[in-house]
């Protein structure tokens, strides 16, 4: 089996730093993990690109020794396993509502006689010494995401699932269907952190977190979140260009 850095660094409570793709880009894919990031996500949901997009930035990832999270764009078997079989470790699921999803998402994620994954890994097995089939499941990563009532009422019934190895709990689309604004300072978002996170050590299962920005990532890092994603490549970009332009033209 690969060498497995989530569950390494979990059982260390040594948090891993997740740099979050939104341009899907395989250089810049590169650049992050010459910058020294831990993971990377790969936004298909909200991000640019398709499934060539997907693979050319999953073989960035390994050549840059990036473990990597494929971020689906809905609850989908079909796009569960064609991300899984490209190379990716984890999936990530957007808008589970409930326990019933949660529990379709990760039948998608593993192999039977827990799941339905299709065989087919034309990229996910080189390099995997033995039989991918009998280790794929104990390495692969089904993450449904906690950002609707639904799941945050059903989320101990949620983290009791067999085969969720890891929560993202995400605070815009959780800020808006608590509050009914974007606001991730918000008591009911501190409030549902707390409680996800206490949960899923329960549990056992790891927890990936989204911050928009340093100040909201650093009070999760002091409360040991696993994976700690602060803000996108996008965001970096749109920042950094912003902030050069204003060194040599203030005012402008």
């Amino acid at each position: 089996m690969a060498k497995d850095l989530f569950r390494s660094a979990a059982r260390k409570r040594q948090t891993l730093f997740n740099a979050w793709s939104m341009l899907n880009d395989p250089l810049a894919v590169e650049l992050i993990g010459e910058a020294g990031w831990d993971c990377v996500t790969i936004d298909q949901q909200h991000g640019a690109g398709g499934n060539e997009t997907l693979l050319s930035c999953l073989t960035a990832a390994k050549a840059a020794g990036l473990p990597a999270i494929v971020r689906v764009a809905n609850n989908d078997p079909g796009l569960v396993g064609r991300a899984l079989d490209a190379g990716a470790q984890g999936i990530m699921c957007p808008l589970i509502n409930g326990v019933d999803e949660a529990e379709a998402f990760v039948r998608a994620v593993k192999y039977p006689p827990r799941g339905i994954r299709s065989w087919g890994p034309y990229r996910a097995k080189i390099g995997v010494p033995g039989d991918y089939f009998k280790t794929a499941n104990r390495f692969t990563i089904a993450c449904p995401q906690i950002e609707t009532k639904g799941a945050l009422r059903e989320l101990d019934a949620i983290l009791g699932l067999k085969g969720v190895d890891m929560v993202c709990l995400g605070p815009n689309d959780l800020s808006v269907a608590l509050t009914g604004k974007l606001d991730i300072w918000a008591k009911e978002i501190q409030e549902a952190m707390a409680e996800v996170l206490a949960k899923s050590r329960e549990h056992g299962v790891m927890t990936l977190i989204f911050c928009n920005d340093i100040d909201f990532a650093k009070p999760r890092i002091k409360e040991g979140w696993d994976v700690v994603a602060i803000g996108t490549d996008a965001g970096w970009l749109t920042s950094a260009a912003a902030g050069t332009l204003a060194a040599v033209s203030p005012g402008r």
